[in-house]
């Protein structure tokens, strides 16, 4: 695009003595939008999607930040998975079958191999716990060594001093457990009317990394008959 310019009260050939000015229109490259920050989440049953590479610095650092709290939505199959071979597990399951607690029973297991899970990460200090309807279970009595310590024997031992009324009508199970490190995890594991199922909450708090989150979800998928996870909040620490 050209602008021309015509000196005063001349014409536009001709009686013009001064030639035409040609000055070229200023031409701006069009600014690239920048590309909007994503929250990351959970892509798949197990993991954490991998966040890329592309894109500003801060979207980068965002995506490798720490999280002061995590909250995850687990949707379980109906039948636990065969605990064959995990002794607590197996101990667990035979004691339940001794008891002729079987619906109720599907709970309790799925609770225990949440618990299983916690375990191998670490958290294995239990804070509180609890069964709806029926109230508080029995604290768990922790040894000398904290680095040794099995969740689902003291679930054993605080089911065995509970009632089993309060054991066989559970809806639902809670519990908290910590680590060393100033770590805690909120588990809530209920059974759902659609199909018979079970559903799993977890809320993450202390300091955990995203590598962190997704090897948790990793070894709670090896125990737990996983369908999907989803990260549904998340606050960076």
């Amino acid at each position: 695009m050209e602008l021309v310019l015509f000196a005063a009260g001349g014409t536009r050939r001709g009686d013009n003595p001064l030639p035409d000015l040609v000055v070229p229109a200023p031409m701006g490259r069009p600014k690239e939008p920048e590309p909007a920050l994503a929250a990351p989440g959970i892509g798949g049953p197990n993991s954490i999607e991998r966040p890329g590479v592309a894109g500003p610095r801060s979207a980068r650092r965002s995506r490798n930040r720490s999280y002061s709290h995590v909250h995850l939505e687990v949707d379980l199959a109906p039948e636990p998975k065969d605990p064959t071979g995990v002794a607590p597990l197996e101990r667990l399951g035979e004691w339940l079958r001794s008891r002729q607690i079987v619906e109720q029973g599907t709970l309790i297991s799925l609770a225990a191999a949440t618990l299983h899970a916690l375990s191998a990460r670490r958290f294995r200090r239990i804070d509180r716990w609890e069964v709806s309807p029926g109230g508080w279970l029995p604290p768990a009595r922790p040894g000398k060594d904290p680095e040794a310590e099995e969740p689902v024997g003291h679930l054993l031992e605080a089911l065995e001093g509970a009632t089993e009324s309060s054991v066989g009508s559970a809806r639902s199970f809670s519990a908290t457990l910590s680590d060393l490190s100033g770590g805690t995890v909120e588990v809530v594991v209920r059974r759902v009317h659609r199909g018979g199922g079970h559903a799993l909450t977890l809320d993450l708090r202390g300091d955990w990394t995203p590598a962190a989150v997704k090897d948790l979800t990793g070894s709670l998928s090896e125990r737990l008959p996983v369908l999907r996870s989803t990260m549904t909040k998340f606050q960076y620490a």
